[in-house]
């Protein structure tokens, strides 16, 4: 909110005319029909907006006497083009603001997977991302990479939520032409970690595994950071998706480290803390 107070406040104080909600959503609408080259006549103009056709048509004179926007009329239509003026402001309001906003879809696109049938698990999941990127806890150097920490507090959260969550210990496998890389099998452990995996099942419906680091870390840099899919049982696999072409991720639960149970048990005394940063960021 912080933010968005700061881009009212730059407009205002920047844009001529922008004092008032129409004169401020006429700057955004006409902006954005700028750049996107949409039609720009009066009515295509004021069809976007939540006011009247002759307000909007006023506010554009106003624009025009402020030399904001030129004003020509051509078959029957009154047409309005930006000055040079207008798009210096334009241009200024765009740079502040890609400073101040990451585009979230963009952004998610890149570090989440989703292949969930379920359309509220899905938006679950996309939702649930969004908040713990937020919070920083999907980064390598936070819990990104510590996966029983991280099933641990997806786990409390979808719980809190009123789904039906549990952990569930695993190890991960990814194949594609010429490689072949396993997250979490015996054997595969560095030193300092313990070999396992874990994830979290929701409702028995759908798998959230936000815990992928290691892959980021041992397998390539812009594998995603979180993944989302079917609970889809055939024999010792629960669920595989696509993360790239011609790369398929499989989960398996056919070995199980022995040592889940102590993993999980090291962070429980943490979980309410945590849980406690997520409430009063999302939920206060």
């Amino acid at each position: 909110m912080q933010s968005v107070a700061e881009v009212r406040n730059w407009v205002v104080g920047h844009v001529p005319l922008t004092d008032s909600l129409l004169g401020y959503d006429l700057f955004i609408k006409f902006g954005n029909d700028v750049l996107a080259r949409q039609p720009l006549d009066t009515d295509s103009i004021a069809a976007g907006l939540p006011y009247p056709q002759q307000h909007v048509a006023a506010q554009l004179n106003r624009m025009a006497a402020a030399g904001l926007v030129t004003l020509v009329h051509e078959g029957g239509k009154c047409l309005a083009q930006p000055t040079a003026a207008f798009l210096d402001l334009l241009d200024t309001y765009s740079k502040m603001f890609d400073r101040l906003f990451i585009v979230r879809s963009d952004l998610r696109q890149k570090q989440l997977v989703v292949a969930v049938s379920d359309a509220e698990l899905a938006d679950f999941a996309q939702v649930l991302y969004d908040r713990v990127y937020d919070l920083g806890w999907v980064y390598l150097h936070n819990f990104g990479s510590a996966c029983f920490l991280m099933s641990s507090l997806v786990q409390r959260i979808a719980a809190e939520h009123g789904h039906d969550a549990r952990i569930l210990s695993c190890h991960v496998n990814i194949s594609a032409p010429g490689s072949n890389f396993k997250l979490g099998a015996p054997g595969m452990a560095k030193p300092g970690q313990i070999d396992g995996h874990a994830a979290v099942v929701i409702n028995e419906t759908a798998v959230i595994d936000f815990g992928l680091g290691n892959i980021r870390k041992g397998y390539r840099r812009d594998f995603p950071w979180g993944a989302a899919f079917d609970y889809r049982r055939d024999g010792p696999v629960f669920g595989a998706l696509q993360a790239a072409a011609n790369e398929t991720v499989t989960w398996l639960d056919d070995w199980q480290s022995p040592g889940t149970q102590t993993e999980l048990d090291r962070y429980a005394p943490h979980i309410d803390a945590l849980y406690g940063d997520y409430a009063a960021r999302f939920l206060g």
